[in-house]
């Protein structure tokens, strides 16, 4: 179970970064374009999402028990 949980987070950390970084990648791209909130609020989001499940696989293996 531990491994399957350490799989997923690591599944939705690589997604979220990865959306993060085409956001990130499509307004500099664009530059002269209008950074908006909601563009912000997105990238801030999935930066809590990718910290938190990369925090919880850090986590996962700093444990006594996970071996």
């Amino acid at each position: 179970m531990q491994r399957q949980m350490i799989s997923a987070l690591l599944i939705v950390f690589v997604g979220a970064t990865f959306w993060a970084y085409t956001i990130a990648d499509s307004l500099i791209r664009q530059f002269s374009a209008n950074v908006t909130y909601i563009d912000l609020a997105a990238l801030f989001v999935l930066g809590l999402i990718s910290g938190f499940a990369l925090g919880q696989i850090v986590a996962a293996y700093r444990r006594p028990d996970s071996g």
